[in-house]
């Protein structure tokens, strides 16, 4: 019993010094740790804390951390402010909207185009000689391009084409000269055709022969004179008679100088030619010229061989009303041509009818046209656009300003 305590004493003893010692050792470990704690603490307090105070450092953090989007909750509220601003979506509807309303807009003028397609055509009657056909593409490129009416031509001569301006296939005759006007003073109804402005400066119409041949011939001088000179025109085709290059068939002038074939006694005297048109008539005449042989016959002015020949003028008795009533045995009237026009087209083309009265076809610029065209053998079409471009200031004073620029867009795109 005694040796058991004494073993218990000595077993107390020794684990007593060995637990002291180990709480030693675990003081100075604790201590030694608590140094580098105290240093860690300035750089990493959290990692060198033991597992007890870590927890209870990190509490503090992590109440920190859930306490810091407490006090940031007004971030949400940032968020919230571009809910807040829902007009933006009206904002970016205006763009739409305003990109509708210019695609009104462009659709606007656009539309114009349609509504003036809608207006009915304006036809013109194409009558077969250099200035009618010359005038006819210039006006009506005008009333397309510039009044935006569509337009039409119908080809024929003098004596059709009158008719067809009474039965209203054509609506513009630009020229109705003197003979012709006698035919509206006749008419049943004169109200079916109303008469504008003239188309033409003052023109002439007669019987002619070149100049060289007058100096050879200084006792030719009137239409009676003929008959004492016909070998100086007979051709080998003219059967013994004098050849004479009359007005076109189916044009006025044709019966006008069929009446003075006898008011003048001189059918017997004369083989009578039909050119068969202005062009051909203009052709035979400067062959002729340009030979130096004799020609005799029919012509007006001003036209381009007029103005680029030498030419005298037979002379005939003075013109009157009664004289030209009876037998046309005297000269041609001055020539004023106007320009006639369906009466229905004084109402339901105004501004068609407005620039007719103003327009003026210039001998001037008639004449500088027609060389242009036969210099260049171009056609009235490209005559037309020769004198649109060469004389713009000219016709713009005719029509106004917005006219004027439709016809240079559409110049430009020639």
């Amino acid at each position: 019993m005694r040796d058991a305590a004494h073993a218990g004493k000595l077993w107390s003893k020794h684990w007593g010094l060995r637990a002291a010692a180990l709480l030693a050792l675990l003081t100075i470990s604790f201590a030694a740790l608590a140094a580098c704690s105290d240093d860690d603490d300035q750089e990493q307090p959290a990692a060198a804390a033991p597992p007890a105070e870590q927890e209870q450092q990190d509490q503090p953090a992590a109440v920190q951390q859930q306490d810091e989007p407490q006090q940031e909750q007004p971030a949400p509220a940032q968020q919230d402010e571009p809910q807040q601003e829902q007009p933006a979506p009206a904002q970016q509807d205006e763009p739409q909207q305003q990109q509708q309303a210019q695609v009104q807009q462009q659709a606007e003028p656009q539309d114009e185009p349609q509504e003036e397609v809608r207006k009915d055509p304006i036809v013109f009657s194409n009558l077969n000689w250099t200035s009618a056909e010359v005038q006819n593409q210039i006006v009506g490129y005008i009333v397309q391009y510039g009044y935006q009416y569509p337009v039409d031509y119908i080809d024929g001569d003098t004596v059709s084409l009158w008719q067809g301006l009474l039965n209203g296939d054509t609506h513009v005759t630009i020229e109705i000269w003197p003979a012709q006007q006698q035919w509206i003073d006749e008419l049943d109804d004169p109200d079916v055709i109303a008469l504008l402005g003239d188309s033409l400066d003052e023109n002439w119409e007669g019987w002619v022969i070149p100049q060289y041949v007058k100096d050879e011939n200084p006792d030719l001088v009137s239409v009676t004179d003929i008959p004492d000179y016909i070998e100086l025109f007979v051709t080998a085709d003219s059967r013994g008679k004098a050849r004479f290059i009359s007005c076109i068939a189916g044009w006025a002038c044709e019966q006008v100088n069929d009446q003075k074939f006898d008011a003048y006694n001189l059918r017997d005297s004369l083989h009578i030619v039909d050119p068969g048109s202005g062009a051909a008539l203009f052709a035979d005449l400067e062959a002729t010229y340009s030979r130096g042989e004799p020609w005799l016959g029919y012509i007006w002015g001003p036209t381009k061989p007029t103005a680029t020949l030498d030419l005298y003028r037979l002379e005939e008795p003075e013109w009157t009303q009664e004289c030209w009533d009876a037998d046309k045995g005297c000269a041609y009237p001055a020539s004023e041509v106007r320009i006639a026009v369906a009466s229905e087209l004084l109402e339901r083309a105004p501004d068609v009818i407005e620039f007719l009265r103003a327009w003026d076809y210039h001998a001037a610029e008639q004449v500088g046209t027609d060389i242009w065209m036969a210099d260049n053998d171009e056609t009235p079409e490209a005559a037309a656009l020769y004198y649109l471009r060469t004389y713009r200031d000219i016709w713009s004073a005719l029509v106004p300003a917005d006219v004027a620029q439709r016809i240079d867009a559409a110049l430009a795109e020639e």
